[in-house]
């Protein structure tokens, strides 16, 4: 059963990262909302599932739970820095420069995005094991993100001058590489100390990713108020999916 359920969530994950990407090379007029619901979603995951599931399993030791929700939100910070992850204000300020490093400050980027995937099918085999309604609103949140992902590293690759041929290459890598992070926690017990410290660490990583990648990125796209009703609703949307399936506060 276990197994079933990993490759269907695998594959839910290459597939929507692969639309995405092929979205981001026909179609740029609705971007910025698809990247908005998504920041919404993960916002809202983190604050509605991820963290109330890790207090549940860190309880009464709430202060450990703040603590691995900060160092996540930090950590993919020094992340996103070092490995010039981020597509938003500096990208677009780099791409004002006809510089012959654009082609690399791409593909380091790339790379960055690639890691980061591998992240998501980590928080996503976690969630596996915390439960099957926390597994599944967790699925929704990676695998859309996988779509909004595409497109963020098809965006980046083809402003940076890389060629359409590489920045094929490049989705189908960060497509593939959630499955690594989901067949390894999957199949590993993680002790439920161990499991809330880990979802804790991975809400931060989604608030990251959110307030702090998506939200500059969709504004950056569209810069119409729809934005804003397209975050609220997909935050709105996940927190209306979780009660629905009993995950509670």
């Amino acid at each position: 059963m276990m197994g079933g359920v990993v490759l269907l969530l695998s594959a839910g994950a290459v597939v929507s990262a692969l639309l995405g990407g092929m979205l981001a090379l026909r179609v740029t007029r609705w971007v910025g909302y698809v990247i908005a619901v998504g920041a919404g979603i993960r916002i809202g995951a983190a604050f509605f599932d991820l963290l109330p599931e890790a207090v549940r399993l860190l309880y009464p030791n709430l202060e450990l739970a703040m603590l691995a929700a900060a160092f996540g939100f930090l950590a993919f910070y020094v992340i996103e820095k070092m490995t010039l992850l981020h597509v938003g204000h500096e990208t677009a300020a780099e791409l004002d420069h006809e510089d012959a490093a654009h082609h690399h400050v791409g593909l380091v980027g790339a790379a960055g995005m690639s890691i980061h995937s591998i992240l998501d099918g980590v928080a996503l085999g976690a969630a596996l094991q915390a439960g099957p309604d926390i597994a599944f609103v967790i699925a929704i949140v990676v695998i859309l993100h996988r779509f909004s992902d595409g497109i963020g590293i098809v965006s980046l690759l083809l402003a940076n001058r890389v060629r359409r041929q590489a920045a094929y290459r490049w989705v189908g890598l960060s497509a593939a590489a959630p499955v690594l992070g989901i067949v390894v926690t999957a199949y590993v017990t993680i002790p439920d100390a161990v499991l809330g410290v880990m979802l804790a660490t991975f809400a931060g990583f989604f608030l990251y990713i959110g307030a702090a990648e998506l939200l500059p990125e969709a504004h950056r796209s569209d810069r119409s108020r729809l934005v804003i009703l397209a975050t609220l609703a997909g935050a709105v949307g996940i927190v209306v999916l979780s009660r629905s399936l009993g995950v509670s506060l």
